[in-house]
């Protein structure tokens, strides 16, 4: 039976605006089970039958009944081009649905920016994952029609974790645990021996590669340098690599959908000279560092890995210094990114962050309405409760920014009551966080 995401809203929207729809994501989010709800005619392009007949003629799309639906359309590069030409030649809106990989790994492909336009689609989101029986929603907040916030939530920190290593992937989170830290496995083993030669791209050190995915796992959350993260990755390697080499490898796994980086807030024009500007790292699913780093929910949850330190060290055998202090806090505010991305995209909102280290302050999300100039200033935490120095950054934002924005504030963490203290902060269960 399928379930309903919150992609399909726009991707209905979209089919009634554009000839021609991209949906993006990593393998297994379900992208083809929500174009499917939709398409009148489907191909798809990892069946011989089907490949062939596009290769030779691909403009037998266009005396299907639409939406036609063209599944993992870079097996056939020219389908881009060819629904590019069309929309020029004056294809009409809801012709053509194409899932599968950004455009970008053929670099004879033109973009098909004003032709084609482009969803991405990630993981269950906390509303998708249905964590609660009601949702507080960054639609609401943002619009002003919630002043106070209310709720209970069932949730505790285990529950979490559990949620977390359960995986945002639709197929794999009903496993059981033992089958689902396989599928894992081979899943990101996948990426690595499969996924990159299927999308064009060549991996010459496999090892190397997923060398810098386990260091870029363990600062997941942070704003590590690049180079820090090939440090930390190269810590037990006897041989050199190229930086061009590994910035191909991180390039690719952007492309393909396994790692996103989230900007720093663009906006902070005299507001915030001192800014850093670097990305925040995150995974397409926070589970993936069981495979990676050997993590698991139990031993976060008893305390057993608490930093990445001692993550890194015990994968090398050596200390190869600290990315960041508490790991527990990097993931729960990972899976808090999987969710925000998914509800910015579906309302046109804008996701950022804020890092100021010269002054010691920082905002972990920045949801922005940039129609209104509202801003949703967002600080994750692990606690199960929430005190006057947990608050200290949203207060500061709001004097720096209220000039220019009007700045809702807004804490997520892993206690039981959403409730708004006096000084309008308001305090939301993670699990009831909705789009």
């Amino acid at each position: 039976m399928y379930k309903k995401r919150h992609i399909d809203r726009l991707i209905d929207e979209y089919l009634e605006d554009f000839p021609v729809v991209l949906v993006e994501g990593a393998k297994a989010v379900g992208k083809t089970a929500s174009c499917e709800r939709v398409a009148k005619t489907t191909y798809y392009l990892d069946e011989k039958l089907h490949y062939d007949l596009l290769s030779s003629d691909p403009s037998i799309v266009l005396t299907d009944e639409p939406p036609v639906l063209l599944d993992e359309w870079q097996k056939i590069p020219s389908l881009w081009d060819f629904g590019r030409r069309a929309v020029d030649r004056g294809l009409s809106e809801g012709q053509l649905l194409m899932t599968g990989s950004n455009p970008i790994i053929d670099n004879s492909l033109h973009s098909g920016a004003g032709r084609i336009v482009r969803l991405k689609m990630r993981p269950y989101s906390i509303e998708e994952r249905e964590m609660s029986d009601s949702f507080i929603r960054i639609s609401d907040l943002i619009t002003g029609k919630i002043e106070k916030v209310t709720g209970k939530s069932r949730f505790a920190l285990n529950d979490y974790l559990e949620e977390i290593f359960r995986s945002g992937y639709p197929a794999i989170r009903t496993l059981k645990p033992r089958a689902r830290e396989i599928i894992l496995e081979d899943y990101v083993q996948n990426i690595i021996d499969k996924e990159f030669s299927e999308n064009g791209f060549k991996v010459k050190k496999p090892d190397l590669l997923l060398s810098w995915l386990k260091s870029y796992s363990a600062a997941m959350g942070t704003t590590t340098s690049f180079s820090k993260i090939l440090e930390t990755a190269m810590a037990n390697r006897t041989e050199k690599s190229s930086r061009t080499t590994v910035d191909n490898y991180r390039d690719a796994l952007q492309i393909i959908n396994v790692i996103e980086e989230l900007e720093s807030w663009p906006n902070y024009g005299k507001l915030f000279p001192a800014i850093s500007k670097a990305p925040k790292h995150f995974l397409v699913d926070p589970s993936f560092v069981t495979p990676l780093l050997g993590i698991t929910a139990e031993k976060l949850g008893k305390g057993q890995i608490n930093d990445v330190a001692e993550i890194k060290a015990q994968e090398a055998k050596k200390p190869t210094g600290k990315l960041n202090k508490s790991f527990l806090g990097h993931i729960i505010e990972a899976f808090v990114y999987q969710s925000l991305a998914t509800y910015c995209e579906v309302n046109r909102l804008r996701l950022s962050h804020l890092r100021l280290d010269k002054f010691g302050k920082e905002i972990d999300f920045i949801v922005e309405d940039n129609k209104h100039d509202t801003i949703i200033a967002i600080e994750v935490k692990s606690a199960s409760s929430i005190n006057n120095d947990d608050v200290q950054h949203l207060t500061w934002f709001e004097g720096e920014a209220k000039s220019e924005y009007k700045v809702i504030k807004v804490i997520l963490y892993t206690g039981e009551f959403a409730y708004t203290r006096q000084d309008g902060v308001h305090v939301i269960p993670i699990a009831m966080l909705g789009a």
